[in-house]
């Protein structure tokens, strides 16, 4: 997709930012060891935090509001890189948890 197209989530979708992530080692308090870099993510499946960056007009959580951070599950909802970052586009009923 070129740069210059927008994401604009209708229905009862979510478009958020996602939050890189911390690296396993520094996660977990670790500093007697290395962690290659393939194996940064750890084993554990992490939520993924991330900033609501537009919503839908079927959205009916007025909780989830542009601008708040969020919790998805680690394979939810379809990724678009950006400028070096992560857009993640998901379903309202996929969300998790506001983070406050």
């Amino acid at each position: 997709m070129p740069q210059t197209d927008r994401l604009v989530p209708t229905n009862d979708f979510v478009l958020l930012e996602e939050a890189p992530y911390e690296p396993y080692d520094k996660y977990k308090g670790y500093s007697h060891i290395i962690v290659p870099d393939r194996f940064a993510h750890g084993p554990e499946d992490r939520a993924v935090i991330g900033q609501v960056v537009a919503k839908g007009n079927r959205c009916r959580n007025e909780v989830i509001t542009v601008g708040c951070r969020i919790v998805i599950g680690k394979w939810d909802g379809a990724r678009f890189p950006r400028d070096g970052k992560t857009l993640v586009l998901v379903k309202e009923d996929s969300i998790l948890a506001v983070v406050t």
